[in-house]
């Protein structure tokens, strides 16, 4: 840092505390080769690769897409816990993902404090929607009693 002063009637007075903001040519282009670095790196650290997928498609790179979300135990209609003695399902609404294939889907049970929900199974995969099924003997409303939301993740591609 630069700091300037100058003498005002026998006092030393500070002109300022800042230092010299005038960039050199060599600064300027440092900085742009920083910046551009930088522009070029994010993507290529995010990018999203399938290897194989449920259909066998196979699509542009640039296609590929990751879409996640958390279907409520609460949730009702289409998208509720139904079932009958001995079992319960739920489908899961992919429609915001847009998927032009059929996606990778993972899925996992989960209750608040420590609440058991058993296992589940993936039954089948749609571009819209997933059916989710439990292994183990259970009803729908031991899912909801549960609080049993099921979280998930889909990999495909959306073109």
């Amino acid at each position: 840092k630069q700091w300037y002063q100058r003498r005002v009637r026998g006092n030393v007075v500070l002109r300022s505390l800042l230092p010299c903001f005038s960039l050199s040519a060599l600064c300027k282009m440092k900085l742009l080769s920083c910046l551009l670095t930088v522009m070029l790196a994010v993507p290529a650290l995010s990018e999203l690769k399938i290897l194989n997928t449920p259909d066998g498609s196979s699509h542009p790179a640039p296609c590929a897409l990751t879409c996640a979300g958390v279907a409520r135990y609460d949730d009702t209609g289409t998208y509720g816990w139904v079932g009958g003695p001995g079992y319960a399902y739920k489908f899961i609404n992919l429609t915001g993902c847009a998927f032009a294939t059929l996606p990778i889907v993972t899925a996992i049970l989960s209750g608040p404090y420590g609440e058991t929900c058993p296992s589940i199974s993936i039954r089948s995969v749609h571009k819209t929607w997933v059916q989710i099924m439990a292994v183990e003997t259970a009803r729908a409303d031991d899912m909801m009693r549960s609080q049993c939301d099921v979280y998930w993740t889909a990999i495909g591609y959306n073109c």
